[in-house]
């Protein structure tokens, strides 16, 4: 499972060493991680707004120029509560103020090598709990859904169908149409295994069986369309996954 951190730090000399840190953290733990760096927060806002999806934030409370990175953290949770955030300062007076914004932890500068993997490990452990269960409104009712059920996603005009696998395994896929557009549900499963193989499909990739030049066939039979400019990404995705 991808994981996607972006550092914001204007010293390039710290933002290079916390990069390293992180890659080693990912390397030694397995993670498959994208790490991005900015050294203003106004960056990092563009490609967050534009939709970049992102695991962690690592925030540098005091940049050269322009926003600050507690004015960022705010603005991440007026729109979001997915995205974990670890300030990381030479000040330490700034603590109180992370709690306003959910931070997972405040690190000092120097950012020492073992502090921060032990809060990486704690931010993963958060993130893998967040992933259990999907909360969904559908018409009458709202319902917790384990993600690790939903076999794929069907947009249609203002609503998106669900199909979760079986809970025996002589049954049949269950539908569940529930109240969001499939970007949205697409943005709020980005840290698990879920691609876009269709503009109107989003499949788990656990449960593709086979891939052919224009359709995901699925367990539980039946199949879905996949795009010609989609093919390529699954098709490498589906290998990467199933290879671990």
């Amino acid at each position: 499972m991808l994981w996607k951190v972006a550092i914001c730090e204007d010293d390039s000399t710290q933002s290079r060493n916390i990069r390293r840190m992180v890659e080693e953290w990912g390397q030694e733990r397995a993670r498959k991680l994208e790490v991005f760096s900015y050294a203003r927060c106004e960056a990092f806002l563009w490609d967050w707004t534009e939709g970049m999806d992102f695991d962690l934030v690592i925030l540098d409370i005091h940049l050269g120029q322009g926003m600050d990175g507690m004015e960022l953290a705010r603005r991440i949770r007026q729109k979001t509560a997915g995205i974990e955030i670890l300030f990381i300062s030479g000040l330490s007076e700034y603590l109180s103020q992370g709690y306003d914004v959910q931070a997972i932890h405040f690190l000092v500068k120097p950012v020492e090598k073992g502090r921060l993997w032990e809060v990486l490990d704690r931010a993963l452990a958060m993130r893998k709990k967040k992933e259990n269960f999907l909360l969904v409104e559908t018409e009458n009712e709202a319902e917790r859904i384990p993600i690790s059920r939903i076999v794929y996603g069907e947009a249609f005009s203002h609503t998106t169908a669900l199909f979760l696998a079986p809970e025996s395994k002589t049954g049949t896929m269950e539908p569940r149409e529930v109240r969001m557009c499939l970007g949205e549900l697409e943005e709020r499963l980005s840290s698990s295994a879920f691609l876009r193989c269709h503009r109107s499909y989003l499949v788990h990739l656990s449960y593709i069986r086979r891939i052919d030049r224009a359709q995901v066939f699925l367990d539980y039979g039946g199949a879905i369309p996949m795009s010609r400019g989609k093919r390529a990404g699954l098709y490498q995705a589906f290998l990467d996954y199933h290879r671990g």
